[in-house]
């Protein structure tokens, strides 16, 4: 039990000193309150619903892809379901929940930012045209080949392949030499956590991880067969947007890869490279895949 000593004690503690209480008797704190997400356009209302996703200022004037799988999944995934949207260039700290990509519906009022399965959930409820619902018993099994086989792979070939340093810096460092090296070092180790973690081994083999894609790929390939979009569906679908997020980006005409190995993963399979060419051309109007 406290004593009353100790109390007294504890009070003198936090007590304000007379100088400084006066002080904010003149001049009171006021607490103001929450900011706004940050928005490249000072309008009131906004017309359309709003991507932010990594991607260059001038590319995101034309809704060109972004150049990160997440971002392009969900960026294509808006475009499946033919909604009218602005793409926002942005960074992980401008992201209410520290990574990108997020969508600000066409509001009047500030929104609450989606993100994930929200940006699914509001691209059914808005989309232009019925969206492909896919009920396989094997999507789980092979969603898991993207994101235990492929992504490590990814995250290998453009964070830690030397060979691709000027890749990275080009899409993720900034100018200054102060602090484009902590933050490298920073990329680099986030990534090599984050590839031990997903492969579950002690050391990280970039042949495995190489094979490991190039496995995960046959696979698709297989699923894919002789079909336009997986899972022999009518239209393509987020499955389709989410291996279109890899393949597109593997490919050296859409990113500047020194190293192929990457790329080298879709050698000899055909109809992967025509899916890719095909969602391309459909959603962006040319074909450069």
């Amino acid at each position: 039990m406290t004593s009353a000593v100790e109390s007294s004690q504890s009070n003198r503690w936090f007590t304000v000193p007379r100088p400084i209480r006066n002080l904010f008797n003149h001049f009171p704190l006021q607490v103001y309150g929450p900011e706004e997400l940050p928005v490249r356009s000072p309008a009131t209302v906004r017309q359309r619903p709003a991507l932010y996703v990594f991607v260059a200022d001038e590319d995101a004037l034309s809704g060109k892809p972004s150049y990160n799988p997440s971002c392009l999944k969900w960026q294509t995934v808006l475009k499946i379901a033919g909604i009218d949207f602005d793409i926002v260039p942005s960074n992980n700290h401008a992201s209410p929940s520290g990574a990108l990509p997020f969508l600000l519906p066409s509001s009047s009022q500030p929104s609450r930012p989606l993100t994930g399965e929200k940006i699914h959930k509001y691209a059914r409820e808005h989309a232009a045209h019925e969206f492909p619902n896919i009920s396989s018993p094997r999507l789980e099994a092979y969603e898991a080949l993207l994101t235990q086989n492929i992504r490590p792979a990814w995250l290998y070939a453009l964070y830690l392949l030397p060979a691709n340093a000027p890749l990275l810096k080009s899409l993720y460092l900034p100018s200054s030499i102060l602090l484009r090296a902590p933050l490298h070092q920073t990329l680099h180790a986030a990534a090599t956590a984050e590839i031990l973690k997903t492969t579950r081994r002690a050391t990280i083999s970039p042949s495995q991880l190489f094979a490991d894609a190039t496995t995960a790929l046959k696979a698709l390939s297989a699923l894919l067969g002789d079909d336009k979009w997986f899972f022999g569906a009518e239209a393509p679908g987020i499955f389709d947007a989410d291996v279109f997020a890899y393949t597109y980006l593997m490919n050296e005409d859409a990113l500047a890869w020194e190293d192929n190995s990457l790329n080298e993963c879709l050698e000899d399979l055909e109809n992967l490279r025509r899916h890719r060419q095909r969602l391309y051309k459909r959603y962006w109007g040319a074909n450069k895949s």
